[in-house]
């Protein structure tokens, strides 16, 4: 279910809320205040319950996705049902980049993994405000070279490293964004179920449990149903580094 929300219900504008919002998105948190007021004119603001598909009507929309609150999941499938997650998105961040560009078919699909609160910018909006600036092309370009490393070091990853380090290195990742450290460790504040972790990593199911089992003998995360705490992430940190 979707809804757009020209005004919240404690009666805060839509254009107040994307305006700080963005404002903690890296890609827009410098920009001036004319240009982002000039973006946010086209932007779109939804509110979207826990596993509904954006863009459902149009995959190929060429609109960027910043994430206020909840959770994006990026995916894809394969013809025969099998399903690839990329990413899991949470606030402060923006995707796809390279929508940017012209005629680019991307096989993603986009959900929200928790009731989530999304901003659609029409890419056509944001390149007419960087062709009106181009200082802030650079912004861009640091994100996706950063986009880049990242993809690059997930994909010598699954290549080259065991199935345990593996799934140390994707909680460890998760844990940068959606970690809140309590008296129990740092604690993975997003729904993560033993499928969402398969599906990430490419993994059946039953690998993906034994590998969490052994974490949890050892002491270095805690289970709870679709939960999971890092008690020791210094522990975490050299399995996910095992050659």
């Amino acid at each position: 279910m979707t809804q757009t929300d020209p005004t919240l219900a404690d009666g805060t504008d839509s254009a107040a809320l994307m305006t700080r919002a963005l404002r903690l998105v890296q890609l827009f948190s410098t920009w001036p205040d004319a240009r982002l007021a000039q973006l946010i004119r086209s932007a779109r603001l939804h509110r979207y319950t826990r596993r509904t598909q954006l863009l459902s009507d149009d995959r190929h929309k060429r609109e960027l996705l910043a994430v206020v609150s909840g959770c994006l999941e990026i995916s894809s499938s394969s013809a025969q049902g099998r399903k690839y997650v990329n990413t899991l998105l949470g606030a402060g961040q923006v995707a796809p980049l390279v929508r940017l560009l012209d005629d680019v078919p991307l096989p993603y699909d986009y959900h929200a993994h928790e009731d989530s609160v999304i901003v659609h910018l029409p890419c056509d909006a944001v390149i007419a405000v960087l062709d009106a600036e181009p200082v802030l092309w650079r912004g861009v370009a640091q994100l996706a070279l950063q986009r880049q490393r990242q993809s690059v070091a997930l994909l010598q990853n699954q290549m080259l490293a065991p199935v345990r380090a593996r799934v140390a290195a994707t909680l460890l990742s998760l844990a940068q964004i959606y970690g809140a450290q309590d008296q129990g460790g740092l604690d993975l504040r997003v729904r993560l179920s033993q499928n969402d972790l398969a599906a990430m990593l490419s993994l059946s199911r039953q690998t993906i449990n034994k590998e969490l089992g052994r974490l949890v003998e050892e002491a270095v995360i805690e289970r709870r149903y679709k939960h999971i705490t890092i008690v020791d992430g210094e522990a975490l940190r050299r399995i996910a580094a095992l050659p």
